[in-house]
């Protein structure tokens, strides 16, 4: 049975960037296809949020979207 796992705007940016601050059992979880895992749509206006900031080398929200659909 896969676990359930709620992210956040950080552990997702960090993630598709492959930052080192993310620890190595966040990574695993992402890494790990039989997670189920959730992204709220605050998490998804805190992204925007950062991305517009440019505190990410991340560049466009749709930029974002299209990393975590691939």
């Amino acid at each position: 049975m896969a676990s359930k796992y709620v992210l956040d705007a950080h552990t997702v940016i960090w993630y598709l960037e492959g930052n080192a601050r993310l620890g190595a059992d966040a990574r695993a979880v992402l890494d790990d296809s039989e997670s189920e895992m959730f992204l709220p749509i605050i998490a998804l206006c805190e992204a925007a949020d950062v991305i517009g900031k440019g505190r990410t080398k991340i560049t466009t929200p749709k930029e974002f979207l299209d990393r975590i659909e691939t």
